[in-house]
C-alpha cells in the first residue's frame, strides 16, 4: 500500500454529517483530479439529527469526533479545517421586485444598481420575516443572490448602467438559511477544534459532482435522497436553475419496519439496508424474540410507502422544472438503493426507466484513486461534492470583518466585497446613494433657462483607513467605515440674480409673471422673468426702450391686446396723462399701455433705491394696463 502523505495546505477535509450518518473524506486535489487520502464513517447511536438537523449537539459531536480521529490516525496528521454544507430542508429562497426613483436625465451609474441590488436581499429578508408565525424570532442569513432581470422605466433592460431614466428596478432572488442551523453546525466543529473552510448546501454540492458544468445544458434533474430529507436540483441553459426538497426520505421507510415487526429503530435500518441482498433475514425484537422474514415480505409491506416517496419526488420534480419531466434523473443518496424506486420514480414522470438511474462514485470523472471498497455507492457522493466545492474554493474560508465599529463573520467566496458585507447587516442601502437637488426650471426673456440642483455626495467607503468602493474585495481583519451620502440642495434663484449691471443713464425694470418684482424675490419653476433695459434718448433725456429690448419681453403691447378686446381700426391720437406731476403728450399710436410711458418721462436713475412702484389713478398697476387720456401715474422706490 502506498504512504500516504499529507499536506493541510494542499489537502481538503470535507465533512457529511447526515441524519443517519457522519462521513468523513480528505483529498488531495491535484490538475483538476481529487486523491483520496483517507475516509471514514460512522452511524449516529440515537437519533440525534432528524431531517437533517442537529437535535442533540453533544451526541453528533461525538459522532463527528470519532470521524476526525479515524482520519487523523490513517494520516498520522491533525486536522484543523472542514468543508461542510446544510440540509436542503433549512432552506429558504425569495423572489422580489425592487424601485428606486431617480432624477430624471441622471446617468444610472454602478453605485446605483449594486445599491438597487442591496435592497433587492434587505426587502427579501423583510418578506421572510413578514411570513414568520407570531412569536418566531428566527434569523435567516444570504448565502446568496442572483439578479433575475432589471427594468428601466418597468421595461425590461440587460445592463442599467449609462442608461437615463425616472425609475430603475430588479427583481433579485436571494437564498437563505436560519442562522439556528449554521449556529448548530457551528457549534459542533467549536466541539471537536475544527474551524469551518467552506459552507455551502447539500443539494449544491452533489450537484457539482453528479451534474458539473459541461452537463448543465441539459435539462436534467438531481435527487439526492438521504435519510430525513430527499434534495432536488435542477439544470437547464448552462446552470443551475432550481433547486427544492421533499420533506419525506429514508427514514419513513424505516419507522414502517419499526412499527411492523417491532423492532428498535437501529435494527430496523440494518434490515432496510439488507433488503437488496434477498434470502430471508433474522432479527430480534423489541421482546427479545428472534424471527426470520423474508425480504420479498418487507418488499411488499413498505411499496405503498416507496409508491409515495416516489410520487412526492416526481410531483416536485415537475414543479420546479416548469411542469414538465427533464431528460433524465441522477439519483444520489443511501435512500436512492430502496427496492423499486427509480423504477416508481421514472413511471410517474412518464420516462424510460433508463432514463432514471443511480449515480454512485465511479461516475465522479474528478475522483481519483476508488479503489477502496468503501463508500464506493450512492451514499459517498456528497461528501465527494463537498470537497470538490472547497477544492475549487481554495483559500476562501472564513473572514472577520468591522462594519462601522460592529464585527462579524462573513464565509469568504473568493471575491467578498463591501457590498456582500453591508448586506448582511441592517444597512439602508439608500444611504449609500443621496438626492440629486431639484433643478429649478423657468422662462428668462422668452428662452429656457436652468439653474441647476446641487449634486449629492455619494457615500464615502473607506476600507482600512483607504478611499473604496462597494466592489472593493476584502480580507480577514479589514475595517469597513461608511459614511452615509448627503443629499444635493433644491436650485433657488432671484430676480436679482439675473440683473446686469446697468450702465450710466439705464435703468431695469422686471416682471415676473407680468408683474413688477423686487430683486430679492425668489423665482419658482415654471415661472416667466422678463428684464427691460431702459435707455435715455441722447437728444431730450427721455427714456426709451431699444427694440432688442422688446424683442426680449414678451411682446408686452400683443400680450395686453390678449386681455382686452381688440380695438376697431382707427387713426393715430394722442393722449395727456400726468406723470409725478408732469404732463406727458404721448403721440404717434393707436393706443398706450403703460410701459409706453417710459418713451417719453426721464427718468433719473440715480434715484432708483429698490423695488419700483407705480401707481395709476391711485391704484397699483401692471406695466400692460392701457392707458386713458388723463390719467395720473405716480412711480416711486
Amino acid at each position: 500500500m502506498a504512504k500516504i502523505t499529507f499536506d493541510e495546505n494542499n489537502a481538503v477535509f470535507a465533512l457529511d454529517i447526515g441524519t443517519r450518518t457522519v462521513i468523513g473524506l480528505v483529498v488531495e486535489p491535484k490538475g483538476g483530479q481529487m486523491k483520496i487520502l483517507a475516509q471514514a464513517m460512522v452511524e449516529h447511536q440515537s437519533r440525534a439529527m432528524l431531517d437533517g438537523q442537529i437535535h442533540d449537539i453533544p451526541r453528533v459531536t461525538e459522532a463527528v469526533l470519532k470521524v476526525k480521529s479515524a482520519l487523523e490516525k490513517k494520516l498520522k496528521a491533525p486536522l484543523k479545517k472542514v468543508a461542510i454544507a446544510a440540509a436542503g430542508r433549512s432552506l429558504k429562497t425569495c423572489r422580489c421586485r425592487v424601485d428606486q426613483e431617480l432624477v430624471e436625465d441622471l446617468e444610472i451609474e454602478a453605485i446605483m444598481i449594486h445599491a438597487l441590488e442591496l435592497l433587492g436581499v434587505q426587502r427579501a429578508q423583510e418578506l421572510l420575516a413578514e411570513e414568520a408565525l407570531p412569536g418566531d424570532e428566527e434569523k435567516f442569513y444570504c448565502v446568496g443572490h442572483s439578479v433575475v432581470g432589471y427594468y428601466l422605466n418597468d421595461y425590461p433592460i440587460a445592463n442599467l448602467e449609462g442608461h437615463r431614466g425616472k425609475k430603475i428596478s430588479a427583481e433579485v432572488l436571494a437564498t437563505f438559511l436560519p442562522a439556528s442551523v449554521v449556529n448548530s453546525l457551528y457549534a459542533v466543529l467549536a466541539r471537536v477544534g475544527l474551524e469551518p473552510l467552506c459552507l455551502t448546501l447539500e443539494p449544491i454540492a452533489a450537484s457539482e459532482v453528479v451534474i458539473p458544468e459541461q452537463l448543465r445544458l441539459l435539462n436534467l434533474a438531481l435527487v439526492d435522497v438521504g435519510a430525513g430529507t430527499t434534495d432536488i436540483a435542477i439544470s437547464r441553459d448552462g446552470t443551475i436553475t432550481a433547486y427544492g426538497m421533499v420533506p419525506t426520505a429514508g427514514d419513513e421507510i424505516t419507522e414502517l419496519i419499526v412499527e411492523n415487526l417491532m423492532v428498535d429503530f437501529m435494527t430496523a435500518e440494518q434490515i432496510k439496508r439488507s433488503l437488496g441482498q434477498g434470502g430471508n433475514i433474522q432479527y430480534q425484537d423489541v421482546l427479545g424474540i428472534k424471527a426470520t422474514v423474508n425480504c420479498a415480505e418487507i418488499i411488499k409491506m413498505i411499496e405503498p410507502a416507496v409508491e409515495n416517496l416516489a410520487a412526492e419526488i416526481a410531483g416536485h420534480v415537475l414543479e420546479l422544472n416548469g411542469q414538465t419531466p427533464p431528460k433524465s434523473v441522477m439519483c444520489v443518496g443511501g435512500g436512492s438503493q430502496l427496492p423499486s424506486l427509480v423504477e416508481k420514480i421514472a413511471h410517474k414522470l412518464g420516462l424510460l426507466p433508463q432514463r432514471v438511474v443511480i449515480r454512485n462514485r465511479s461516475h465522479i470523472n474528478c475522483l481519483s484513486d476508488t479503489r477502496s471498497k468503501d463508500l464506493t455507492g450512492p451514499e459517498g457522493v456528497t461528501v465527494a461534492g463537498i470537497a470538490a466545492l472547497a477544492a475549487k474554493k481554495r483559500g476562501q474560508n472564513f473572514i472577520t470583518v468591522t462594519v462601522n465599529g460592529r464585527p462579524f463573520t462573513l464565509f469568504n467566496t473568493g471575491h467578498l466585497t463591501v457590498l456582500q458585507a453591508l448586506s448582511r447587516l441592517n444597512f439602508n442601502p439608500r444611504e449609500l446613494l443621496g438626492r440629486h437637488g431639484k433643478d429649478l426650471q423657468f422662462t428668462l426673456n422668452g428662452k429656457p433657462k436652468t439653474v441647476y440642483g446641487q449634486l449629492a455626495k455619494p457615500a464615502a467607503i473607506t476600507v482600512n483607513g483607504r478611499p473604496a468602493h462597494l466592489k472593493t474585495l476584502l480580507q480577514d481583519g479589514d475595517v469597513i467605515l461608511v459614511e452615509k451620502a448627503i443629499n444635493g440642495r433644491d436650485a433657488t434663484a432671484k430676480v436679482g440674480d439675473f440683473l446686469e449691471g446697468a450702465a450710466a443713464g439705464h435703468q431695469q425694470l422686471c416682471l415676473l409673471n407680468g408683474k413688477p418684482a423686487d430683486p430679492e424675490q425668489l423665482i419658482a419653476s415654471g415661472d416667466v422673468l422678463e428684464i427691460a433695459v431702459l435707455q435715455a434718448n441722447e437728444h431730450n433725456r427721455e427714456f426709451s426702450m431699444p427694440e432688442v429690448n422688446r424683442e426680449v419681453l414678451p411682446a408686452a403691447e400683443s400680450f395686453a391686446a390678449g386681455r382686452r378686446p381688440a380695438a376697431a381700426p382707427a387713426d393715430q391720437v394722442s393722449i395727456t396723462v400726468l406723470v409725478n406731476g408732469r404732463t406727458v403728450v404721448m403721440t404717434g399710436k393707436k393706443e398706450y399701455i403703460l410701459i409706453d410711458i417710459f418713451n417719453y418721462y426721464d427718468l433719473d436713475p440715480g434715484q432708483a433705491k429698490g423695488k419700483v412702484s407705480i401707481m395709476r389713478n391711485g391704484h397699483a398697476a401692471e406695466y400692460t394696463e392701457l392707458l386713458q387720456d388723463g390719467d395720473v401715474i405716480e412711480i416711486s422706490w
